[in-house]
């Protein structure tokens, strides 16, 4: 069991921070002006210097005179009471310990140089000083000093920035192991001096302030307080111990509460470690490229990890994570025409759900246990993305990636031969371009309509050639559908609506062609297509959700059925919001069971939108030409999920409403005027376009915007614009000069 070591110094308080020690070409000079280093033992020309390296043995130092005439040749060791040498012939040996006076033993030198004393018994730290006795001549002399084993920088564990324990091993027992270090205490560097025993197994560990590389830390050993060599040999036994660079903190990815694993980037090989309120929760290795993934426990939101690398014994500081909520996540398949979406997110969050829209169109809450959560929005388009985000808080908030939505599959997909060229049909995804191939080459391309609904001809021919029907819509590409070209008739077309109060089918087909209408495979009624390609078969009235199947047949040929939804009526129209010229988006409201709004210019459809859980619609606008013109008309209609459309709502895009600003001058405290009826801001800008300040619109329609105190108001010549706003945008402006 290692000795706890013992921090301590002079005159400091023992919390310092901001320890920084001493560079090799400073450790001399500074170690001298605190009087730390002690040189080797020496004569005045020579070091002679003898240390056991066997564990836990004694060690001795000696200082000789000039001559070496004086010697000790036997039984200085730890134990002895008696020792033998050698010196000048008839002289006498005086012995007695350094810094205590009175001599202990007298030996005399006989004709062949020889001596021999009794002595106390020799113990660990003893320091004897042999002198002879010399009569008219020089006096020769010699220090002996026992000490215990001496540990040297081997004995060392390295030291790193990250050091904040001095370890080493090999030591002798009962041993203080000293070290001096330099702490920064405010602008001031401080020198501290730190301590700790060797442990019976020759271990010993001394706490320090942690160094910046390439400093040292001066070591020095003491046995009963008295530092080695201190007696006599002035010190041979300090050294030093340089700092070297540590292994860096490594870098750790964001953990959820949801994960049970911690990931980053760390020194290859090196191990990392995960620790949660001081217990050790994983482990792992660095692999070859610098990553990492520990396997943990998962983790409450809010928990702190300590994450560190450690190589040899070098441990790195630790990098510090908070366990934050979990990304919330879809986990439900997105496909077009999809009502309902569900994922997962921590538990109780509140979870918004966006489907392509500027708003959310879904707001739930996950379960407070599991975390699971299940939302209901409109009808999904395909192309477009989900994105969810999950709140807890004030800035506990997670958003999801971005789900792509899966194209609708193509249906009813057939190649029919029709005079020259080969006619196309079936069902998409609405808005999606749609591209027909031949042996690998393109032969057509159209856009399925806002129905779901593509039909084009191709100038192809060969009954029974392979066709292949893919199509695209917002960067996603749907499968690949394939059909065989055959000799048929087509499909009728431009069937009407049917509602339960209806009693006939109508729309076009082939003149001549027998039409008939089923009820899962029951046949309800039939009828001829008249020469002008219409028809109308008569039907009795069916329930609300019935599906009708419409089919031509002209002798054995029979074409591909259209499929209808008996509806309760026809949705009503849209509602229109005035729409100005500058506007952003269409706005309005959608009636009640309709899942998609539709913008025609004319007569061509231009743009699909989505609309929100409370009936409301928006429509990017901004970028089509034709509606910055006053005067343009437009039309909006809407579908319901059956792909059953409304009636057609006209809108004419309006031009920017007048706005009359009074004369301005040079320090006046408001620029004044009058505004329309339908504004409902009012705000000044300066030449540079950057708004001032917004004004107050009186009941009588005149404006006032206060602007005393801004420079840009103050300089006569300049411009400044007055800008008339209401929800839908700018309605109107007008740019004025500043007066004398």
């Amino acid at each position: 069991m290692k000795k706890k070591a013992l921090l301590w110094v002079a005159g400091l308080a023992t919390t310092t921070g901001g320890a920084l020690g001493f560079t090799d070409n400073e450790t001399k000079v500074r170690a001298a002006e605190n009087n730390i280093i002690s040189q080797s033992v020496i004569t005045h020309t020579e070091v002679r210097n003898t240390s056991s390296s066997a564990l836990f043995a004694e060690s001795v130092d000696v200082v000789l005179s000039l001559d070496e005439s004086l010697q000790i040749t036997g039984g200085f060791h730890l134990g002895s009471t008696s020792i033998s040498g050698v010196g000048i012939p008839g002289r006498e040996v005086s012995i007695e310990y350094i810094n205590q006076h009175g001599v202990i033993a007298k030996a005399l030198v006989d004709n062949q140089g020889n001596w021999q004393a009794l002595i106390p018994k020799l113990e660990v730290g003893d320091c004897l000083f042999l002198r002879d006795n010399a009569i008219g001549g020089e006096a020769a002399f010699a220090i002996y000093e026992l000490w215990p084993s001496k540990l040297t920088k081997s004995n060392f564990d390295t030291a790193t920035t990250n050091t904040d324990t001095l370890t080493g091993s090999g030591g002798y027992p009962g041993v203080e192991v000293a070290v001096t270090f330099s702490v920064k205490i405010g602008n001031q560097f401080k020198r501290m001096e730190s301590s700790g025993i060797v442990d019976q197994d020759g271990n010993f560990e001394v706490p320090i302030v942690k160094q910046a590389a390439n400093y040292t830390l001066d070591v020095k050993q003491k046995w009963n307080g008295i530092v080695f060599g201190a007696q006599g040999s002035q010190g041979t036994m300090n050294f030093h111990v340089k700092v070297v660079e540590g292994i860096g903190k490594p870098t750790v990815n964001v953990v959820s509460s949801k994960e049970k694993k911690v990931t980053g980037k760390g020194k290859q090989g090196a191990k990392v470690r995960v620790q949660a309120s001081g217990q050790e929760i994983g482990t792992a290795t660095v692999d070859q490229n610098g990553i990492f993934e520990v396997t943990i426990p998962a983790q409450k939101m809010g928990n702190e990890l300590q994450i560190t690398q450690e190589e040899d014994k070098d441990v790195s500081e630790s990098t510090k994570v908070i366990v934050e909520q979990e990304v919330p996540e879809v986990t439900s398949e997105l496909k077009e025409g999809m009502t309902t979406i569900s994922g997962t997110a921590s538990p109780g969050a509140d979870v918004a759900v966006w489907t392509g829209a500027v708003a959310p169109v879904a707001n739930v809450k996950s379960d407070i246990i599991t975390g699971q959560w299940t939302a209901t929005v409109p009808a999904l388009i395909g192309g477009n993305t989900v994105q969810v985000s999950a709140s807890l808080g004030l800035n506990q908030i997670k958003a999801s990636v971005r789900y792509g939505i899966e194209l609708g599959g193509i249906t009813e997909l057939r190649a029919i031969i029709s005079g020259e060229r080969v006619k196309v049909t079936g069902n998409g995804s609405p808005g999606a371009t749609l591209n027909v191939r031949a042996g690998g080459n393109l032969v057509g391309t159209t856009t399925v309509n806002d129905t779901g609904k593509f039909e084009l001809f191709i100038m192809r021919t060969v009954e029974g050639e392979k066709l292949s029907v893919s199509q695209t819509k917002n960067g996603m590409n749907s499968v690949v559908n394939e059909t065989l070209v055959l000799k048929g008739i087509d499909a009728p077309s431009n069937i009407d609506i049917v509602t339960a109060n209806s009693t006939k089918v109508s729309g076009k087909g082939k003149p001549g062609a027998t039409v008939s209408v089923k009820v899962n495979g029951q046949e309800i009624g039939t009828g001829q297509v008249k020469d002008d390609g219409n028809f109308e078969v008569t039907i009795p009235k069916q329930a609300e959700g019935t599906k009708l199947s419409v089919t031509q047949k002209e002798g054995e040929d029979e074409s591909a059925s259209v499929v209808i939804t008996v509806i309760s009526a026809q949705l009503t129209k849209p509602t229109i919001d005035d729409y100005y010229a500058n506007a952003t988006y269409i706005r309005g409201t959608a009636p009640a069971g309709a899942v998609r709004v539709t913008l025609i210019i004319d007569g061509k459809v231009t743009k699909i939108g989505t609309i929100n859980a409370d009936g409301k619609y928006a429509i990017y606008a901004n970028d089509i030409a034709a509606l910055k013109v006053a005067g343009t008309n437009f039309e909006i209609f809407v579908t319901d999920v059956h792909g059953q459309r409304s009636e057609v709502a006209a809108g004419t895009v309006k031009g920017l409403s007048d706005l009359m600003v009074n004369p301005y001058r040079a320090g006046q405290a408001n620029v004044t005027g009058t505004v329309e009826e339908n504004v409902e801001r009012i705000a000044v800008y300066d030449k540079a376009g950057t708004i001032l300040r917004y004004g107050q619109i009186n009941a009588d329609k005149t404006f006032r915007i206060y602007v005393s105190g801004f420079a840009a108001m103050q300089v006569v010549g300049d411009n400044f614009t007055v800008r008339a706003l209401n929800s839908t945008g700018i309605i109107a402006q007008a740019t004025a000069t500043i007066l004398p």
